[in-house]
């Protein structure tokens, strides 16, 4: 698909086909995810500094966007140091509906609303918190929302679902299975398919991230980034973005990458170090629960161009962190404790060697209450 009145494109990350339409969630030829192309310029001098949201780099994020953005005020979390050392963790939990995913449901409706004027119901999959954040901008944008779930959802995020007016629909089966299942749905009663782990835009929003973090830390960014992963929405977005960054020049170094999943579910890990076989078991880190990404292979290749890194961390560490981190007055989603627990498991060598280190924590604890003892 060329978008051409806005110099945008989208292609197939595998294959490099064009896309022939904005309502394809994969390419029709090699069955590969899609990627937004369009011109990756930065200029500090066009961040719309009277916005404290993502929406302050509109001149960075694909122009479709522009015709109609779909904001809540997602994005501009604050950035905090912790433990007195030079280790900061971005809250992005405290977003509209307490969870990262905002960025890519602000991102993906203001590009279908702005080009798609007929769209009435959107459909997603969802482990939860992608789910919550889609059916708030639905609602707020009048549009109808259907969110297929697994049977074992956290029903705190499926009360979330519901409270903004979507439909919950219960899958018997894995996240794959829930993620066929809506896209088949979607497919057979004339719906928008949005769903995150595939859509294009959704990545785009996530770039945001990386431009708040150089910002917020003048243009400086840390040397390590520790992110939760699961679909890799957030990590592709981060490397994005701070490749957008760097080849502009507003940054010297693009900041190493590390990719944590728990061990008990950890494909990317296996799929990067080429070891092993991954087992899929069930994680106190429930919302990292896809057991084969859609973009798995694309984030292995851009994690190992970045020179980034993958670590798996225990239930037992996730834990700790989880507590830990609420006990330093941030209350987070096991989920989103993953990169810490990943982060204290070298907290010598951090401090050893100087080095500016960064988590980001990606959901809130009011997702999930597990007690702290």
């Amino acid at each position: 698909m060329v978008l051409e009145d806005l110099e945008e494109e989208v292609v197939c990350y595998r294959c490099g086909r064009r896309s022939e339409s904005d309502v394809e969630v994969r390419c029709s030829f090699c069955s590969g995810p899609l990627t937004v192309s369009y011109d990756r310029s930065f200029d500090v001098a066009d961040i719309r500094r009277g916005i404290s949201s993502m929406w302050r780099y509109m001149r960075f994020l694909p122009p479709s966007l522009s015709a109609k953005p779909i904001s809540l005020g997602e994005g501009f979390t604050p950035i905090v140091r912790i433990l007195g050392l030079e280790i900061y963790v971005k809250l992005d939990y405290l977003t509209p509906t307490g969870s990262f995913k905002d960025r890519g449901s602000s991102a993906l409706l203001s590009h279908y609303l702005g080009r798609r004027a007929n769209v009435k119901t959107v459909v997603e999959d969802s482990s939860g918190n992608a789910g919550a954040s889609l059916a708030a901008y639905a609602a707020y944008t009048g549009l109808d929302c259907i969110i297929y779930v697994q049977k074992d959802a956290d029903p705190s995020k499926l009360s979330q679902v519901t409270a903004y007016g979507g439909k919950v629909v219960v899958v018997d089966g894995g996240r794959e299975d829930v993620m066929r299942a809506a896209e088949a749905g979607a497919q057979r009663d004339g719906h928008l398919y949005v769903g995150h782990s595939w859509n294009p835009y959704y990545i785009e929003g996530m770039t945001s991230v990386a431009f708040e973090i150089a910002e917020q830390l003048d243009w400086n960014p840390p040397h390590r980034i520790y992110v939760p992963t699961s679909a890799g929405t957030l990590l592709l977005g981060l490397i994005r973005g701070f490749y957008t960054l760097q080849s502009a020049g507003v940054i010297a170094d693009m900041p190493k990458i590390v990719a944590v999943q728990p061990a008990v579910n950890a494909p990317l890990y296996h799929a990067f170090k080429g070891v092993g076989k991954p087992v899929a078991q069930p994680s106190i880190a429930d919302a990292l629960s896809h057991t084969n990404p859609p973009r798995l292979e694309q984030m292995v290749r851009e994690l190992r161009i970045a020179g980034g890194e993958v670590v798996t961390v225990s239930e037992d560490e996730i834990l700790r962190a989880y507590r830990e981190l609420a006990i330093s007055g941030l209350y987070v989603e096991p989920s989103a404790a993953v990169g810490y627990a990943a982060l204290r498991r070298e907290l010598d060598t951090i401090v050893s060697s100087g080095i500016s280190v960064l988590t980001i924590a990606t959901g809130s604890g009011l997702k999930k209450t597990i007690g702290i003892q």
